[in-house]
């Protein structure tokens, strides 16, 4: 646990409760690290509406720590595990900078299938306020029953993020995983999710 990653997490921290997060504590470091290095350029990027990069910090935080709390993440400090930080962080700006088409059509459709509300609304909120458990879920569901072909024309639109198919489709599996491992305990992740949001940099009590 180094210095500067405590640094970074306390930096962000609004909240004295953050102390208490025994669990998901060391992911969040973790994701401090990865932050003092190649992710904060990226989050500076994303377009403003209302997101602040303290708040989509605090957002891919919250993702973490609810993955954690599923048991579904790879061990800390593992190769593994960092490919999963980063997808987690540069996927949220994939979703929210990316002017690729077919990315653009892949998030529409997937807030409309859900169907909780209008997409346009759902996106202005994702916009605001980043990851959500409802945009891991709607993109869930959209991701397993898009054909493989359709998943290809994404690719280019990834690409340009320095992540891949392969990083949405293990993001996606780690996703799928949380909400069965959740619902097996009587649970389910946008419960578990919204507690870690507010417990996180950007969240609300």
């Amino acid at each position: 646990m180094s210095t500067p990653s405590i640094y970074v997490y306390s930096r962000f921290s609004e909240r004295p409760s953050l102390s208490k997060l025994a669990g998901p504590l060391p992911v969040c470091i973790l994701l401090g690290s990865v932050i003092l290095g190649t992710i904060t350029p990226t989050l500076a990027q994303v377009p403003g509406r209302g997101a602040t990069q303290s708040g989509l910090v605090g957002a891919s935080m919250a993702v973490l720590a609810t993955l954690r709390d599923a048991d579904v993440l790879p061990p800390e400090g593992t190769p593994e595990a960092n490919r999963i930080i980063k997808a987690v962080i540069q996927f949220q700006s994939v979703f929210l900078k990316s002017s690729d088409p077919a990315v653009q059509l892949f998030l529409t459709q997937a807030l409309a299938a859900q169907g909780r509300r209008g997409a346009e609304e759902t996106l202005s909120r994702f916009r605001s306020t980043g990851w959500t458990s409802n945009e891991l879920e709607a993109l869930s569901e959209q991701w397993n029953t898009t054909a493989i072909d359709q998943r290809d024309r994404l690719e280019p639109g990834f690409r340009q993020f320095n992540v891949s198919l392969a990083d949405f489709e293990r993001l996606m599996e780690l996703v799928a995983n949380a909400r069965t491992a959740f619902l097996r305990r009587g649970q389910t992740i946008h419960q578990v999710f919204a507690q870690r949001r507010r417990e996180m940099p950007g969240g609300t009590p």
